[in-house]
Formats: C-alpha cells, structure tokens, sequence
C-alpha cells in the first residue's frame, strides 16, 4: 500500500520497520510546502498541512489520512467526505500536555510566579498578598472531549468544582457535571476559571465574542489552548482592559505569530505563548501509537 508520510510523524527505525511490516510501502516527504511528485499513486497519507500547498484533488487515489493534530479545521473536509476518504486524527495524542500547560497557566496567574522571578532577578526580599488557590474554585471547561477531560481530571485533583460544557451528554468521573451547550452561559456564570478546548467550525467562530465574555463570571480566568478564531480578540482585550476578565491564559491566536502591536503581549494578568501548549517529550510515542492502531484497524477492515 503506497504511503506518503511528512515529516509531521518522526519515526524509529524499528517503528519504519512496524509500518513496513503492516504492508505500508513507504515515502518519506520532508517539506509539505513543496510539490508531491507523482500524488495520485498514494493510498494513504499520514501528514498535518500537506494540502495547504498539494491540493487534495491531486490525490486521486486516497483512501486513507491520518492527521497529526487533533483539529482538522486546516482541512478540506468537504472533499474528504465527499470521496468517503477515511480521516483519523491525533485524539489523545496531546492532552496531557495541553492540560498541564492550562493548570500552569492558572498556577502562574494565581501564585503571582511572574512577580516572584522578577523580585528574585533583583534581589528584591518581597511578600505579595492577593495569592490564590484553586481549591474550591469553579471551572468550566467548554469542550468535554479527550483533552477537556484531562484538564477536568487536574482542575479536580486540586479541589476545584469542574462543569463541562459539550454539545453531547458526557459521562466522566473528573467533572461535577456536564451541561449541553444550550446552558452554557449559565455555565459561565458560575466559573471562576474558563477553559476552551471546543474545536473550530463555522458554527464555533467568535464564539465568545463581547456578549459571551460579559456572561462570564467578573474577576474570572480565561484560558484558551484550541483555536484563537473561537474568540473574538478585540473584545478579549476589552474585557482585560476594563477589569471584567482577571487574567487570561492564551496559546492560540487569531493571527498568528501574534502581531507585535498586539496589547496583548504587554499586559501584566496575560500570559502569552506561541501555539507551543501540545509539545512534550512524550509526542512522538503517544503519535505513533495512535497512527498505528489506526492503521492496524483500518487495515484490518479491508481484508
């Protein structure tokens, strides 16, 4: 089975043999922003952005793609289904990670750790009050999927009272419950912390735009490790600006490199990161088991 496989999967020697042995004959394609020579001849693709510069429709032959993230709104999804390809993508591969990069951020907010360092970095002996606890603390994770849940499970180890919201009925022993999506402004009211982790469709596009901010608890956190274009940023800044939202934790933005005049990189209660929330040392075996047992049942469908 002709594979194309970009650089987006790191593979082991052993892990090319694994693959090799499943049937998978394999070309290894470093840059998906060049020309894939010769596309129609593949089966299967396992790739993140490859057809940002390859169009799908060169693919003739696709029946398979995985995917190396766990959005898929970079895609051409109404191709993919058109043709019946079938499209995994990386579920579970970065949760954990996300999760806790979303605490951190809290912790950092609340614990007032940038303070600290730059007390320390001048050698400056000096007590902060106003330091927090996430015991007994509400947070409403919007998005009770594979990574929501992973940010439920540590929210809760730290006594927090955890909601979900999720447009599907979601049992999961890390939340307190699970409201649909109809009630989620009421969720907002209560939450003293408010993490995103929906994904990114026509229908989630500024989603929290200045209305939805305003439903959110006053004095709360926002934390967004999914898509930037699920927040309106001008009314973000807005509600830090006037004092409505405490602080936020952002790892995705509308644009993005951020632009450098955003108010956003100079405001003290914002912690700003580049996209960088998914990465840990971890990824690489986590990936690979998921691309594999993909493989293995899809493989195993067609014999």
């Amino acid at each position: 089975m002709k594979t194309l496989i970009t650089r987006s999967l790191k593979l082991t020697p052993q892990e090319q043999t694994y693959l090799a042995e499943l049937g998978l004959e394999m070309t290894f394609h470093a840059d998906e922003t060049a020309p894939v020579v010769d596309p129609e001849q593949y089966e299967v693709v396992i790739a993140y952005d490859l057809f940002r510069a390859n169009p799908i429709e060169q693919f003739t032959n696709l029946k398979y793609l995985q995917i190396t993230s766990a959005g898929l709104d970079h895609l051409p999804l109404s191709e993919i289904n058109q043709r019946g390809i079938v499209l995994k993508n990386a579920r579970g591969v970065y949760s954990a990670p996300m999760a806790e990069f979303a605490l951190c951020g809290v912790l950092q907010l609340y614990k007032k750790s940038r303070q600290f360092a730059a007390a320390q970095a001048a050698h400056r002996w000096e007590r902060l009050r106003g330091i927090q606890e996430i015991a007994g603390k509400t947070v409403c994770v919007i998005g009770a999927g594979s990574i929501g849940n992973e940010i439920a499970r540590r929210f809760a180890a730290f006594d927090a009272e955890v909601i979900g919201v999720d447009i599907a009925r979601v049992k999961s022993p890390y939340f307190a419950e699970v409201l649909l999506a109809d009630r989620l402004d009421e969720a907002l009211s209560r939450a003293d912390i408010v993490a995103l982790t929906l994904p990114l469709m026509r229908s989630t596009r500024h989603m929290f735009d200045a209305a939805r901010l305003s439903a959110i608890k006053p004095g709360a956190l926002f934390v967004n490790v999914a898509r930037g274009s699920l927040v309106d940023e001008a009314a973000l800044v807005a509600a830090l600006q006037n004092g409505s939202l405490a602080g936020a934790v952002l790892d995705v933005f509308e644009q993005e490199p951020l632009p450098e005049a955003s108010p956003l990189w100079d405001m003290p209660n914002v912690i700003v990161t580049p996209h960088n929330s998914f990465l840990a040392e971890s990824n690489s075996r986590a990936m690979f088991r998921v691309v594999s047992a993909n493989l293995r049942a899809y493989l195993a469908e067609q014999n």
